[in-house]
Parts: structure tokens; C-alpha cells; sequence
């Protein structure tokens, strides 16, 4: 079986690539309400809503991985963006945030396992 990942054209590595930014950008400016507190959304709840690992999530986020459509339907309504707004963003070739644009300041506290990126609640 061929590797799909070294036949990637520059412009699929491109859009891999925004969507992983999309991505994060749209989690990490997310929160939830636990116990009245505003919560950020981690790589863990995401996989959970997706179905996947959170190594997983992270692959989607740093462009490793392409996201699947059905997945990127889900994210879309997980995060309430509408498909085509998405589209827009990541198939422009400019899309590329900076690191400065993502909320990367975001400390918690950690009680879940240790190999679990910016968790905050014990596993289930």
C-alpha cells in the first residue's frame, strides 16, 4: 500500500495545514461551563466528540493528519461555524495564524492522566 502522505500536493500539505490551525484556534477560543466556571475546551474533549484519540486531535491540529469529512462536519457543528465559512478560511492561501492570534496562556489544573495535553477533569 502506497503512503498517501508523501504523495500529498503542496497545496493539500497547505490545507492539512489550516485546517490543524482552524482547528486549534476554534478550541482553544471555546469554553464550556463546569460548576458556573468557564472551562477551555482541550484535545480530550474533542476526541471524545470525534471518536478518536487525543494524540489523534493533535495530529489533526499540527497538519499531520488530514481530517476526515464526516469528522470536519462534526467539528464544525461542535464548534457552530458553518462548513462553507471553513472552506473560505482554509483553502485561501494565506491563512496560516500566528502563534500570537491562538489563546496559548491557558494554565490548568491537571488531575487527569499524565500523557493528556491541558486536561483539567479526572478521566472517566
Amino acid at each position: 500500500m502506497k503512503n498517501l502522505k508523501n504523495n500529498l500536493s503542496e497545496k493539500d500539505t497547505l490545507i492539512n495545514t489550516n485546517m490543524g490551525q482552524w482547528l486549534k484556534y476554534e478550541r482553544k477560543k471555546s469554553y464550556i461551563l463546569v460548576n458556573g466556571k468557564k472551562k477551555p475546551i482541550t484535545q480530550s474533549m474533542v476526541a471524545k466528540k470525534l471518536g478518536v484519540t487525543f494524540q489523534q486531535v493533535q495530529k489533526y491540529e499540527k497538519g499531520d493528519n488530514t481530517i476526515p469529512i464526516f469528522r470536519w462536519f462534526a467539528l464544525c457543528d461542535y464548534f457552530n461555524v458553518q462548513p462553507n465559512r471553513v472552506k473560505e478560511l482554509v483553502t485561501g492561501d494565506i491563512f496560516l495564524l500566528s502563534e500570537d492570534m491562538l489563546v496559548s496562556n491557558i494554565t490548568e489544573t491537571k488531575t487527569g492522566d499524565n500523557n493528556d495535553n491541558n486536561d483539567f477533569c479526572p478521566k472517566e
